[in-house]
């Protein structure tokens, strides 16, 4: 019944997306900017659209294992469609997830909760919105450049950067929620292309929207939204695209908008006590983790921020931060030959007079990530802000000399990068992203289901990979009330993540208990010792690749 379920979930999926494909293309066919193309760049665009679709969509809910933080989203996706609440502290409509007890970011946990209500909780269901929001994404950055009649190597390179970029298809397989910051902001480059194009205020207010909505995203980024709205309202007074009315009533939007996360920095770092205002609950943490992830502070100045410029800088040439769902060694969120290819494009757009209006809002979105850079120790989740511009600067180096030659060179090198990226993808760290160092392989679900129709007692054995956390996995697999879960866990451990050992018949231990029970379940990671379990009269039902399943 569950693989017939799932096997129906992703047909679901796969037919709504080619489905918004379609007609995404029937709608450009019937453009004027589109009709009079030439038909090589007709077939191009649905050959981009369609691998960039594929690519996203390819064995999503298969290839790789369940993330502790899609896990941990998950769950509090389903309390928020079942209930309303953050699942661990029961607080209706928070504006921040409580989750490890250091915090999860809102909103894509909330996009989900209606599918996860409609479907159910599974991989296939969590992972499906990020891959879709993803896909609309381009279509929408599509739609917009026709409108802006860009040339057609121009459209085309600037749309394979996004669609084929590694960064950006690793974004939207894995539905860890800061994933959804890259496509938020190809959302954000296409409405101001159609704003700096048409000059409606409607763009800049829709722009101001989307980018509220990325704090609520991505915590990590509100200091590169912070400096990217001042300087996206100063370009748009100095170059007569807003009014000075039009700022002032975006100023109000965003602070309609935005109020509640005000209020969380004071809770968290100032009253520090959980408060309800309108009905909405303003989350106290028990940890922030800005102390780990801010270079600057006790006791450390101007010297720790030049490090970290060079571990930053040392991060985008290496492309590994040590987790393989974040980017693969060699090529991370963007190859070495596009950050250079990105530095190229933005001095040669700083140095163009006249430039463009779109083209300066573009540099202003890549110096907004300056502040980050500079303050936030580097990872390739931390740097996601870069994405966006940087592909779009690189993509624009091959449009510089008139001629073929050096866009088709271009597409090549994008093409050639995402070859090379699948065939590792799929192929050389398959195994890895499986079972890496904070994924745990899908056979666990299957197991766990089979366990949990015992009726027995479940000991859940991880050989000393993240045995506080796999409690997120059992609950993915099966949710319990949050009510139940609070009466019956263990919790253990403080700081930025709370474990949880024990809940139910539940038990986690990164190795074999001294004590086992007359009657249980084991389910253990290869790689553990079992001969104790053997000689108290446990064997091995079930021998799996990455687990083991022991019954009396």
């Amino acid at each position: 019944m569950t693989r017939r379920k799932g096997f129906l979930s992703m047909l679901t999926a796969t037919i709504m997306l080619l489905l918004v494909d379609a007609i995404a293309l029937i709608a450009f066919t019937k453009a004027p900017a589109f009709q009079n193309r030439p038909r090589w760049f007709k077939i191009t665009l649905f050959l981009l659209i369609l691998i960039a679709t594929v690519a996203r969509l390819y064995k999503y809910n298969s290839a790789m294992g369940i993330d502790y933080d899609e896990a941990m989203g998950g769950i509090n996706a389903w309390s928020l469609a079942k209930w309303g609440i953050d699942y661990f502290t029961l607080a209706p409509h928070p504006v921040y997830l409580y989750a490890w007890g250091s915090g999860m970011n809102l909103l894509y946990p909330l996009i989900v909760s209606p599918l996860v209500k409609f479907w159910g909780l599974s991989i296939t269901v969590y992972r499906f919105p990020m891959i879709l929001i993803g896909v609309v994404s381009l279509l929408c950055l599509t739609a917009a450049m026709l409108k802006a009649r860009w040339s057609n190597w121009r459209l085309l390179l600037v749309l394979a950067a996004l669609a084929l970029s590694p960064g950006m298809v690793n974004t939207s397989r894995w539905a860890v929620e800061s994933n959804l910051f890259p496509a938020l902001m190809t959302l954000v480059m296409a409405v101001l292309l159609l704003w700096t194009t048409t000059r409606q205020a409607r763009y800049f207010y829709l722009v101001n929207i989307l980018l509220v909505l990325g704090a609520y995203t991505y915590a990590n980024n509100w200091l590169f939204l912070a400096t990217f709205i001042l300087g996206f309202w100063l370009i748009g007074w100095r170059r007569h695209l807003a009014s000075l009315r039009q700022l002032g009533l975006a100023c109000i939007l965003d602070l309609a908008l935005a109020w509640p996360l005000a209020l969380f920095l004071w809770v968290n770092y100032v009253s520090h006590h959980q408060i309800r205002v309108l009905g909405l609950t303003i989350t106290h943490l028990v940890a922030s983790r800005g102390g780990s992830q801010f270079v600057i502070g006790h006791g450390h100045g101007i010297g720790a921020v030049i490090k970290n410029l060079g571990q930053t800088a040392a991060l985008l040439v290496t492309g590994s931060d040590g987790y393989l769902k974040n980017g693969l060694p060699g090529i991370g969120i963007i190859t070495p030959v596009l950050v250079l290819a990105a530095i190229v494009g933005a001095l040669y757009l700083i140095k163009q007079h006249p430039r463009s209006d779109f083209d300066s809002l573009m540099l202003m979105m890549l110096g907004a990530n300056l502040p980050t850079v500079l303050l936030i120790a580097p990872n390739n989740t931390h740097l996601n802000a870069l994405l966006v511009p940087a592909l779009y600067l690189a993509a624009t180096v091959f449009t510089i000399r008139p001629g073929a030659k050096w866009p088709v060179v271009g597409l090549a090198i994008f093409g050639l990068t995402f070859g090379v990226w699948a065939s590792l993808y799929f192929g050389t760290y398959h195994r890895a992203l499986e079972a890496g160092q904070s994924e745990t392989p899908l056979e666990l679900q299957t197991l766990l289901t089979r366990a949990r129709a015992t009726g027995e007692p479940i000991y859940l054995v991880t050989n000393n990979h993240s045995a506080g956390s796999v409690y997120t996995v059992a609950l993915f697999n099966h949710p319990v009330k949050p009510v139940t879960f609070q009466k019956q866990a263990v919790k253990a451990g403080g700081g930025e993540f709370i474990h949880y050992y024990r809940y139910g018949r539940y038990h986690f231990s990164a190795q074999l208990p001294d004590h086992l029970p007359d009657h249980a379940v084991l389910i253990v990671r290869r790689g553990s010792n079992v001969q104790r379990a053997l000689s108290e009269g446990y064997h091995v039902t079930f021998g799996g690749r990455y687990y083991q399943y022991l019954t009396k």
